[in-house]
């Protein structure tokens, strides 16, 4: 997949461009300190806090912040904690919210910090 470019392939000679929109490929450039997930997440990753109904994100004293997503607190250590590159809320976690999710990454603006 060419940056921000991903093929859609029906049967096994016509593959057409779609485009994913450019302002989100910021994600994958950021690490999540883990050495399991080095980098943070891609596209079905990460969740904007509108998206996830605004959870609450509280930061804590050591700098790090918690998120309460539906039974779940979900912690974010430093350096997986980044400035997001546009004004979104971005939190990022494997798997599905409802079942154990595993944070990678959150993006918060730069205001927020």
């Amino acid at each position: 997949m060419v940056r921000g470019l991903a093929l859609t392939c029906v049967g096994l000679l016509l593959c057409l461009p779609s485009v994913r929109p450019a302002a989100h490929n910021w994600f994958s450039d950021f690490s999540t300190g883990r050495e399991e997930f080095e980098e943070c997440c891609g596209y079905q990753d990460c969740h904007t806090a509108k998206s996830l109904g605004y959870p609450e994100i509280r930061k804590r004293g050591d700098g790090g912040y918690n998120v309460r997503l539906g039974k779940f607190t979900l912690e974010y250590d430093f350096p997986a904690v980044h400035v997001s590159q546009d004004s979104d809320t971005w939190i990022c976690f494997m798997g599905e919210a409802t079942n154990h999710p595993d944070p990678l990454c959150i993006f918060l603006p730069a205001g927020m910090m």
